[in-house]
């Protein structure tokens, strides 16, 4: 059985997404982030980064978001969420997730504590807002690659596509919200029909309403 530590709304969405869509046997060990427990001994010793999510296997203990997604998807037997190795659009698969992770969530986390990336307390309006402008670039790139394209790798949805869920669910918060790019809103709405995301969603206590239409 697979266990994972998590926050709702966190790193850890995307993960739990993919348990519930290859139907794993699993169970949540919330990590609450309000009282930073996180950073409590107990959790440092499964996770010395101190983040979520955490993923326990058996003797395995992986931490980092897609490496736990792409761990999941390679445990399931039907191999639905991850391309094959004779798959061409593999190297793709990986492409995407790399952005999603390295960028675009790097990206956004720099704009969502932006206090954390500055020693002048009057300089986090001027960061929040050049990192507004970075991510709405950051964001039409990926309303672009939607505009060719169903999903992010054709007509399958796979594991780089709940990563993209996840930020873009974050991405609402920006000036530019995600649903005002009209293929990445045609996305999250067409995902956001899938029951397992709906399952999530609920448990985590995610609103959809945005994509109801």
């Amino acid at each position: 059985m697979f266990q994972l530590h998590y926050f709702p709304d966190n790193a850890s969405l995307a993960p739990h997404l993919l348990l519930v869509e290859t139907n794993a046997k699993y169970e949540l060990k919330l990590v609450d982030r309000k009282s930073n427990a996180q950073k409590s001994a107990d959790y440092l010793k499964l996770n010395p980064a101190g983040r979520i999510p955490t993923l326990v296997h058996g003797n395995l203990v992986l931490f980092e978001s897609p490496a736990i997604c792409v761990y999941i998807c390679e445990q399931d037997s039907a191999s639905r969420f991850i391309p094959s190795q004779a798959n061409p659009d593999r190297p793709l698969f990986f492409q995407w997730l790399a952005y999603l992770n390295n960028t675009l969530q790097a990206e956004y986390m720099v704009w969502r504590y932006a206090e954390k990336h500055t020693t002048e307390l009057a300089g986090v309006e001027a960061i929040k807002a050049a990192q507004a402008t970075r991510l709405a670039e950051m964001l039409a790139l990926l309303d672009t690659e939607l505009g060719r394209k169903r999903f992010m790798l054709g007509e399958e949805v796979y594991a780089c596509d709940h990563f993209l869920f996840m930020l873009a669910l974050w991405c609402e918060s920006l000036p530019r919200p995600t649903s005002a790019y009209e293929n990445l809103s045609r996305f999250m709405h067409e995902l956001s029909q899938r029951p397992a995301i709906r399952k999530v969603c609920e448990i985590e206590n995610i609103s959809l309403d945005c994509y109801s239409r």
